[in-house]
Parts: C-alpha cells; structure tokens; sequence
C-alpha cells in the first residue's frame, strides 16, 4: 500500500516476482532500486539483501514465486533482518538490469516469432536458467487456438497476464482470465485453450530447473531407457 514498507532482510531462498498490477512501487536488491512495471519479472537471488515500497497512491501488487518448499527436505534456510527499514540503495535502469525482465522485451519477443502458441523461458546472458532451483517463461496464445497437451514432472504456477479461456488438467477443465492465477500439478497432463477473439499471453514459474540438476525431470515423451544410468 502507499508509503507502506516491506522491511530489509536477505535469506538462503531466491525469488521472482511477477509485477501484477500497480504504479509507483520498487523493489531494492543490494543497493539496486529498481521500478515495477506491469508485467515485468523482476529477480531476488540468494542471500541479496531487499526491500519493497510504494510511493503514490493505490496499491502495488507482484506475485511471489519462491523455492522454499524445498527447505522443508533440505532444513537449511537462514533469514536475517538489516539493522534498519531500508538497505541503502541508488536508483538504476530497469532495462539495462541483469535481475529484470522487462514485459515489453519479452511480449516483443513473443510477437515476433510465428505460430499459434509460441513460448518462451527467462535466461540469463548466455542462455542460462534463472536460478539453480526455479525457472519461468511466458507464452503467446493466438485468439481460438491452444498449446499442446503436456505432462512432465515439473509443477508450475500460472499467471494470465492478457485474455482468457480455460485449461485442462489431469481432465478436469479450469476456467480462467486477466489476472487469475492457477497450479499445475506435477504430472497432471495439462492443455490451454484460448478464447474467441483475444490473444492469451501467459506467466508462469517452475521447479524444472532443480528437476534437471537432480536428473528427475522427464516428459511422458521421454525415452525412459535414456533416463538408465550406464554401468
């Protein structure tokens, strides 16, 4: 809310946030404000201290993707609290920033590329995953069509950034629309379905990066056999 903060700590888990609606809020990651924009992802890496605020009026809403269901296996999350509210920081340029992407980049990059449904993940320079734990990406639905059937080993939480429709999940059908959010459960054999007369553009994260590193990711199309480990 207006000249409400969120007070300054740094913790083990790494976050990314999607910025869902709102002006005039900030988020500052080791001395490094950064702006929130609509639609943006803006990134917490491990252990960096951060803060959040809002200036003006109405309020600031982001959603907040962490891997902390991780540290009820591995219990070794430590938290700890700055001396003061605020970490000191200065202002930078959201567009030259390596923790944020940019909507209008991405949405760009989306538009670019032919297809009915197009998707696209969040890299790091040099085509790298985010974080070591948690990974994203967005995706472009043309009005009328719909994404391939998928079912992999990944969970997902998604976000409708533009347009509505539904998706199926493990058969049941899931009604949704601008700024809903839904799960995906790991497994659970999943489809999104674009409405008549809108562009669906979606949001998501996931756990595929962790899966991987632990050679426990797989799609129903995987050839188990490769998944053996050769002696």
């Amino acid at each position: 809310m207006p000249n409400e903060t969120a007070p300054a700590h740094r913790h083990t888990a790494f976050a990314m946030r999607f910025i869902i609606e709102g002006t005039g809020g900030f988020t500052a990651v080791h001395g490094r404000r950064i702006a929130m924009t609509r639609g943006d992802v803006i990134l917490t890496p491990t252990w960096n201290w951060h803060d959040h605020g809002k200036d003006g009026s109405g309020p600031m809403i982001w959603l907040d993707g962490l891997d902390l269901p991780s540290f009820v296996h591995f219990p070794v999350h430590f938290v700890e609290h700055y001396k003061e509210a605020r970490y000191p920081a200065k202002d930078v340029d959201t567009s030259s920033s390596q923790i944020v992407f940019p909507w209008s980049r991405m949405k760009k990059s989306l538009d670019e590329e032919a297809g009915d449904w197009v998707a696209k993940r969040y890299l790091r320079a040099g085509g790298h995953e985010v974080s070591k734990s948690l990974g994203g990406g967005a995706e472009r639905l043309d009005a009328g069509k719909y994404s391939p059937a998928t079912q992999e080993t990944s969970s997902s939480v998604y976000h409708v950034i533009e347009g509505s429709g539904y998706s199926t999940i493990d058969g049941e059908t899931i009604q949704w629309k601008k700024s809903d959010t839904f799960c995906i459960p790991a497994w659970k054999e999943y489809q999104h379905f674009a409405n008549d007369g809108e562009t669906v553009y979606l949001y998501h994260f996931d756990d595929k990066p962790m899966l991987n590193a632990l050679g426990f990711y797989r799609t129903k199309d995987t050839d188990i056999e490769s998944l053996a480990t050769p002696h």
